[in-house]
């Protein structure tokens, strides 16, 4: 089935990278099969990684104990920590980027041309893994447009030029072959990230919609606003992945201490202390603050912002250090010895956040084990009930009265379902909610629906098979199975 599929093109699930779907599904059956448990625990591996490896991008530019500081910070945030089991693939460009900036900040430091053409080829690869990876070469050379300018002098463009080109031979190598599919793509399959670009009038037309405002620019201006407080506000994921409503992206503390670190900074290379490596996380972080309130659209949607989240640990690090040179020079006015408040603080600042972010997790699972969630709960039923071949199952839904699903329309719905189960054939298709009374199929066989639907169908569904029993999806029993064997 995997032979006809372009590995450099685009799939036909919202225009993803063909290659990297076929890669997880490789990595799957390596562990036993595609299944639910299996792509959770590898997409969770893909997290630890992303936090072990930050501390080796950390190290280049913070000393041995700050940058365990940092890389515990991020570890300990609740979106990247919730977001890695979903047994999805959003954490993975973040994994691309912190590589490749490794690599890319070694080259140049170290005057290494071979970790450079390495650290560009591997950022190209962000193109092949999410929308969101398409920016992180445009980062790098950000960064280096920023170090040219304030730091001319004692890098030399001639070194900066030099790494430039050869980290952008190395990116054009490994690109091209996605450029070229992605020209040769029909429409349809570019829309999902064509959508998402708001200087265009379709992405602009999109966002509208996504926030039902009355006009462009009301949407636009709506983006804007959820982007640029993204950090500092309990606005919940406007991709509808993560749900945890009354939260952020980020905990309050580290949203307080994010800003504290970006003056931190800017006042470090403003009076030229130090050396300009710290620049990379500031300018970073800053291009992809304005490019979610003013570029892209569905501020704040958390799967493209996972890649802001290290240079936020960064940030927040540097906050500390900052926060604990001032209680050094005050202790030391005040009492007239040195003391070394360093380590106190920083303990107390990765209690006070972990603390933190571990009350917002708690606080979405519960509502979870309250709520149920359409999308899992649902495959979930599928997955432990496809082991018999002949079972089918049914969704009774629309998209007016009786939604089953929060968003989505039947060819989303039937796909959700079908990742679940042991064979595509087995999800039978959606059905009219006012015939689920009259429904016939052959046994076993599975109906998902409302309970609003099945209460006023159940004695004409009963009549024709009183063998039927229904099964609660969704804790609150807003969402049914009804069973027939």
């Amino acid at each position: 089935m995997l032979r006809h599929v372009d590995l450099f093109g685009l799939s036909d699930y919202f225009g993803d990278p063909a290659g990297q779907l076929v890669a997880w599904r490789k990595l799957g059956n390596l562990f036993g099969g595609v299944t639910l448990e299996h792509m959770r625990l590898l997409h969770a591996v893909s997290g630890l990684l992303v936090i072990s490896l930050s501390y080796v991008l950390f190290r280049q530019i913070l000393p041995l104990g700050w940058s365990l500081l940092a890389s515990a910070i991020l570890g300990l945030n609740h979106s990247l920590l919730i977001m890695s089991r979903m047994a999805m693939k959003e954490n993975l460009p973040a994994l691309v980027e912190v590589v490749a900036m490794t690599f890319l900040l070694l080259g140049l430091r170290k005057r290494n041309a071979f970790a450079t053409f390495i650290g560009g080829a591997i950022a190209a690869l962000g193109f092949y893994v999410h929308y969101s990876g398409r920016m992180i070469f445009p980062l790098w050379i950000l960064f280096l447009v920023v170090v040219a300018l304030a730091y001319r002098r004692p890098l030399g463009l001639d070194r900066i030029w030099r790494h430039g080109a050869i980290a952008a031979a190395a990116f054009a190598l490994v690109v091209t072959p996605y450029a070229i599919a992605y020209q040769k793509a029909p429409a349809t399959l570019k829309q999902h990230t064509q959508e998402a670009n708001l200087l265009t009038e379709k992405g602009r037309k999109f966002q509208q919609g996504w926030v039902f405002a009355t006009s462009e620019w009301a949407g636009y201006k709506r983006n804007v606003v959820n982007g640029l407080t993204a950090f500092n506000s309990g606005r919940v994921d406007h991709a509808w992945i993560y749900l945890d409503y009354g939260h952020g992206i980020v905990d309050p503390l580290t949203g307080a201490l994010l800003w504290l670190g970006v003056l931190a900074v800017l006042v470090g290379a403003v009076t030229r202390r130090g050396p300009p490596w710290a620049l990379l996380p500031l300018t970073c972080f800053l291009a992809l603050w304005l490019a979610y309130a003013f570029v892209i659209g569905q501020a704040p949607d958390y799967s493209r912002m996972l890649i802001i989240l290290p240079f936020v640990a960064y940030l927040v690090t540097e906050a500390i250090r900052a926060l604990a040179t001032l209680a050094r020079a005050a202790l030391s006015t005040t009492t007239g010895r040195e003391l070394a408040p360093a380590l106190p603080l920083a303990a107390v600042a990765i209690l006070a956040i972990g603390v933190w972010n571990g009350f917002i997790g708690w606080d979405y699972i519960h509502k979870g084990q309250v709520t149920g969630d359409d999308i899992g709960s649902t495959g979930r039923y599928v997955q432990r009930y496809s082991g018999n071949p002949n079972e089918h199952f049914y969704l009774a839904a629309d998209q007016t009265r009786y939604p089953y699903y929060a968003w989505g329309w039947p060819s989303i719905w039937i796909d959700r379902l079908r990742v679940f189960s042991k064979d595509d054939s087995q999800i039978a298709g959606v059905i009219d909610p006012s015939t689920v009374g009259r429904f016939a199929a052959a046994p076993p066989f599975v109906v998902f629906m409302r309970s609003d639907v099945w209460s006023r169908s159940a004695p004409d569904f009963m009549a024709h098979y009183p063998q039927a029993r229904t099964d609660r999806i969704t804790p609150d029993g807003r969402l049914i199975a009804v069973d027939v064997t």
